[in-house]
């Protein structure tokens, strides 16, 4: 897991990469045509020498007029040649990824938007590796896998109680910035909690926002390691305090230590005083035993810091399994 500096200096060599192969690229073609049209070197190098005769002349402060008809007359004649050929004059120059800067990172010394891009892409490699995130969006969160039964809990059905949640995560994606509140997701497992963070995740990503995912689990054995471990150098703790927005999922899943609680204390107490939000899941729903894991002081931080959503219905994995068979029996 990578800080943002991480981030984008991984984004400036995956760029200067992408340049080296484009420059390289655009010898060996060069080096092929000249091999077999030596004429277009020899026209292409008359061009370069007017051309060098145009600079010197302005220069120096001298009049320019003929050094610009012999330019222009150089220029003419190499794509005459390159067209006898079958070549086109930027057939034989690098094709960039990027036209704006040409894939070298920067615009008049402020990194190209397309650091952005790559880095953004990168990121979302990251979070893809250790979750569903290509499969978790708005339009997969199917709500016709909720019951349509009244809850007396909810006045209502589960699916119609489901589909307000839906439309909120969508508002809070669309209207997200770092001054958002944290959400907290609870509700049994299989309820759709991992997959309405992820779509959240998906949709601020886009949107130019560093998003971060890591399972608690994970996240506990990984700062442990980084603990105990000097040498180690992977940052999960700085990145995971950085993000713009951070999905903790699965909380209650960590094995819990004096270490974990204090780390996980440190993590959430510094995102508050910086005002970044985080989406937490979590398939505990009482909050005595939520306090009693993971103490009342980190407990109200985290649920004193976020809108508490609870999630209805029944496991959306298993009745993903009965559609078949419920129609069947109607």
């Amino acid at each position: 897991m990578r800080t943002k500096d991480e981030l984008f200096r991984d984004a400036q060599r995956h760029i200067a990469a992408r340049r080296q192969r484009a420059v390289t690229e655009a010898d060996r073609m060069r080096a092929s045509a000249y091999s077999l049209h030596p004429e277009l070197r020899d026209a292409e190098e008359a061009r370069t020498k007017a051309g060098l005769s145009l600079a010197m002349a302005a220069a120096r402060g001298a009049d320019q007029t003929a050094a610009r008809t012999a330019l222009e007359k150089a220029a003419a004649e190499r794509d005459r040649v390159f067209a006898a050929a079958g070549y086109r004059p930027e057939d034989l120059e690098p094709h960039f990824t990027c036209p704006v800067c040409r894939d070298s990172g920067s615009v008049d010394g402020v990194p190209c938007r397309c650091v952005a891009e790559v880095a953004r892409a990168l990121r979302r490699s990251e979070i893809n590796a250790a979750s569903p995130l290509a499969l978790c969006g708005f339009d997969t969160f199917t709500l016709d896998r909720y019951p349509t039964e009244p809850d007396p809990d909810l006045g209502g059905s589960p699916r119609d109680y489901m589909g307000k949640v839906l439309s909120y995560a969508k508002q809070y994606a669309e209207n997200f910035t770092t001054n958002s509140r944290g959400l907290m997701f609870i509700g049994s497992a299989g309820l759709g909690k991992t997959h309405l963070a992820l779509a959240i995740a998906d949709t601020v990503l886009n949107r130019g926002f560093d998003v971060l995912y890591a399972s608690s689990a994970a996240l506990a054995a990984q700062l442990g390691r980084e603990h105990f471990d000097r040498d180690n150098n992977d940052p999960w703790l700085d990145a995971c305090k950085e993000a713009d927005l951070l999905i903790l999922d699965d909380l209650g899943t960590e094995y819990i230590s004096q270490l974990t609680i204090s780390v996980l204390y440190e993590l959430i107490n510094t995102r508050m005083l910086c005002h970044r939000p985080t989406i937490y899941t979590s398939n505990i729903v009482d909050q005595s035993i939520f306090e009693a894991r993971y103490t009342e002081k980190v407990a109200s931080r985290i649920l004193g810091s976020c809108k508490l959503i609870k999630f209805f219905g029944e496991d959306q994995r298993l009745a993903a399994k009965r559609p078949a068979a419920g129609r069947r029996e109607q």
